[in-house]
């Protein structure tokens, strides 16, 4: 039983473990063009990301990018530069950030286990389980392209 189970989270961690990363492109009767009021950003790879605010500047919104994916510390330090490498393939020159949000979607465990040392003065004892939060990362980024 359980084999099974581990089996089964396995393929679970697995099928949830893949991110994804989706250009929208922006449609309107407008042409798009928005006269930007400012804010502040930081640069990733080599573009601007607009975090709060936008950029101070007149520019086309060229689409959407929404990105989903696991929160753990290895996928997100591939966040950005997935949703860069998205952007630049439909000519964007910068991101703002619509939203960004991460829940806890689950716990994983660890399971416990008798531990012994030999050879030494260590009596026997316990190894401690652990359970560690599963986490889901949702964001979303307008593609934009500068007009001046």
């Amino acid at each position: 039983m359980r084999v099974l189970l581990s089996a089964v989270v396995a393929c679970a961690l697995c099928v949830g473990g893949c991110a994804s990363t989706t250009y929208r492109p922006f449609e309107s009767r407008s042409d798009g063009i928005v006269n930007g009021k400012g804010g502040t950003q930081t640069v990733q790879e080599g573009m601007e990301v607009w975090n709060n605010g936008d950029p101070p500047r007149r520019y086309k919104v060229l689409g959407f990018i929404d990105d989903e994916r696991p929160g753990d510390a290895k996928s997100m330090s591939r966040l950005f530069g997935d949703v860069i490498k998205q952007a630049r393939e439909v000519g964007g020159q910068a991101l703002i950030q619509v939203r960004s949000q991460s829940q806890v979607t689950g716990y994983q465990s660890t399971d416990s286990a008798p531990a012994q040392a030999y050879g030494g003065s260590t009596s026997p004892g316990m190894a401690t389980a652990a359970a560690v939060p599963v986490r889901k990362h949702k964001a979303q980024f307008m593609v934009v392209r500068y007009l001046d």
